[in-house]
């Protein structure tokens, strides 16, 4: 016995666009308006699959249906060995056609982020599930896509919503470098003689003490920009910067002390400093960080001049 050959359930292409079109409607009234992070990887390790210094720099407007009736599934917040951690996993569902209209790929992937406004948080994802509504009339409708919240590892995220990018400057690794910059000395005419601001309101511009000579322009540093050293070749981006220091992120090797850097958008250029060294390995952006508490102790009972303090030959 065979089925049927006078009905077709699988071949009625209106009745699949019909129940695709409720399905994205579906979607557009019950969903939310998030935003999907591509992940960029820019130094891959092959055998293990990581990349430390992968990016986001774009944000791509979409909507989904959150499938956690109940709140955030996963293992939720414990105290573990390493302190406190928080587990949350969630379910984006959307909508096959509407992600082949955002052409980013051909399905979400693995790795990548979305920022959920609801909770002002990014999840990653871990799982793509492309059979959750199986073969409905004999099409795919739908993604599942299994996340679990978001743990930040110094990835640069510069997607140009300020929300999101906060994240960054809120986590990320700081380094203080004091800065000295070129071009201190003033301006000069064809002839090698100074150009000088005759100050004629002054009282003393009789007697040539109202003179002053014109000072170059110095450049400073923008936040946001990314700097260059010219003997190391390493960048990073600056945070925030004045007229003798950089605090500096993402950095991409080690800096020279003495070298001289520039700015990738201002064009200032300064002299190197040597890295300020917080006190006490300080971080100063997680003020329940126990870094200092835990190396005083490890310092009293491993012996760290050893070259392999944990193995038992010498």
């Amino acid at each position: 016995m065979s089925t049927s050959t006078y009905f077709s359930k699988f071949s009625h292409v209106n009745e699949q666009n019909l129940i695709e079109d409720i399905v994205i409607e579906s979607i557009q009234i019950y969903g939310h308006d998030i935003s999907y992070l591509p992940r960029i990887s820019n130094n891959l390790d092959e055998l293990l699959g990581e990349d430390p210094s992968s990016s986001f720099n774009t944000a791509y407007p979409i909507e989904m249906y959150i499938k956690n009736t109940d709140g955030f599934e996963g293992e939720g917040s414990f105290l573990s060995k390493f302190g406190l951690e928080i587990r949350d996993q969630i379910t984006f569902t959307v909508a096959k056609r509407t992600w082949s209209s955002l052409g980013v790929s051909n399905r979400p992937q693995e790795g990548d982020l979305i920022w959920f406004p609801l909770t002002s948080k990014l999840f990653e994802i871990q799982f793509v599930e492309h059979e959750s509504v199986f073969y409905q009339t004999g099409r795919l409708q739908v993604y599942d896509i299994q996340c679990e919240l978001f743990e930040y590892s110094d990835e640069a995220i510069d997607t140009g919503i300020a929300t999101i990018d906060a994240i960054e400057a809120d986590n990320a690794f700081i380094q203080t470098f004091p800065v000295t910059f070129v071009d201190l000395g003033f301006l000069l005419l064809e002839d090698n003689s100074f150009i000088v601001d005759e100050d004629t309101t002054s009282t003393e511009a009789l007697t040539g003490k109202g003179n002053k000579l014109i000072q170059d322009t110095i450049l400073n540093f923008k936040a946001n920009e990314v700097i260059t050293g010219q003997v190391s070749l390493a960048s990073a981006k600056i945070t925030t910067a004045n007229a003798t220091h950089i605090h500096v992120s993402d950095a991409s090797n080690t800096f020279s002390f003495g070298e001289q850097i520039i700015g990738s958008t201002s064009t200032a250029k300064a002299t190197l400093g040597a890295k300020i060294q917080a006190s006490g390995q300080v971080i100063t952006n997680d003020p329940l960080a126990n870094n200092v508490t835990i190396e005083t102790i490890a310092d009293s009972i491993i012996d760290f001049t050893e070259n392999n303090p944990f193995s038992e030959s010498y």
